[in-house]
């Protein structure tokens, strides 16, 4: 996949952003999707910065939060494309036009060729350019 996105140029990389176990994408006219790669199927969780249809959410004061069987997994804030973790143990994620910023992290005008995932988030920290992982659901754009 080829795409730009929060001022990083991603080629050839079959996940440009992924925190935790969901790939984090940005179409042409800067609206996020998010989508679960959790299972045997990817799950598209968030569609172009909305709630996707058949996904169980709650509206919250500026976006919505993503619920699974009870469990509160994330907020999404539209707005400001901001992705907070609740159940989900990850560092809050803010996709800029003039970066990403992971944490307290920013990424800026980088470019990010020929890896499984560009920027991979998990509860451990960050890293750039790393391999696909073991045991998600294929990702299809």
């Amino acid at each position: 996949m080829n795409l730009n996105m929060g001022n990083q140029r991603f080629e050839n990389v079959e996940i440009p952003l992924l925190w935790g176990k969901r790939a984090i994408l940005e179409d042409k006219k800067g609206r996020i999707s998010i989508i679960s790669l959790e299972g045997a199927e990817a799950v598209i969780e968030v569609l172009g910065s909305k709630p996707a249809p058949n996904i169980q959410y709650e509206l919250i004061k500026d976006g919505f939060k993503i619920i699974m069987n009870g469990q509160e997994l994330y907020s999404f804030s539209p707005g400001g494309r901001i992705i907070t973790g609740l159940s989900l143990k990850l560092p809050e994620c803010e996709i800029q036009s003039t970066g990403i910023r992971v944490g307290s992290n920013m990424f800026s005008g980088n470019m990010i060729m020929g890896f499984g995932v560009g920027i991979v988030v998990d509860e451990r920290g960050i890293g750039v350019g790393a391999p696909l992982p073991e045991g998600l659901a294929k990702l299809v754009v």
